[in-house]
């Protein structure tokens, strides 16, 4: 019922695609979104919302909608991927990926990632022949830099629970815990070049 009511709200001050939408359907917009579950929102709104600048809104509600923005990026990057299949020929000149610094794993981690170690990242690298830079871009791993007083900053890494490319990463897991089995249907992710 309050969807149906957002939605004709929505229709009221619906604006053209080129222009910006004002401060108040802004709002409204941002509001829908954060109360809203991922799988129930209505895509319309949904791509309205990865529009907004996000930078005005107050400290503790964007938090929430950069993690929210960042879920939804995320799922429609793995979307767009399935559709590629497993093999990709990578163009990483196009491909400018987002580098979250101290701070930002909490926005990481309600939007569905969770940390994994460099050795396992190491092993996605060599069993895909992907480049650090390709598994960002035709995949979802995400990274994290920490800068350092002396040395060179630490980087960690990051993979969203919902990317298929997680299946090689539970045969590592799997092996290394003294399991031998391939995970049946992990599928084969390769970037070409």
């Amino acid at each position: 019922m309050m969807t149906n009511l957002f939605l004709a709200a929505w229709a009221a001050f619906a604006v053209p695609a080129a222009a910006a939408p004002d401060d108040a359907t802004s709002q409204q917009i941002v509001d829908y979104a954060l109360r809203t579950p991922t799988a129930d929102m209505d895509p319309k709104l949904a791509n309205a919302f990865l529009d907004l600048d996000l930078e005005n809104l107050p400290k503790k509600k964007k938090a929430k909608a950069v993690a929210k923005k960042l879920e939804l990026q995320t799922l429609l990057k793995i979307s767009q991927g399935k559709k590629k299949g497993g093999l990709r020929w990578p163009t990483p000149e196009g491909c400018k990926p987002t580098i979250y610094g101290p701070g930002d794993e909490g926005a990481l981690a309600m939007a569905g990632f969770a940390e994994i170690a460099e050795d396992e990242e190491g092993f996605l690298e060599e069993k895909t022949k992907c480049t650090e830079l390709e598994l960002c871009c035709e995949f979802s791993l995400t990274l994290l830099v920490t800068p350092r007083q002396k040395g060179l900053p630490t980087k960690r890494y990051f993979l969203h629970a919902n990317d298929p490319i997680n299946a090689l990463l539970a045969e590592y897991r799997n092996r290394n815990a003294g399991g031998q089995t391939k995970f049946f249907g992990g599928g084969v992710f390769s970037c070409n070049h």
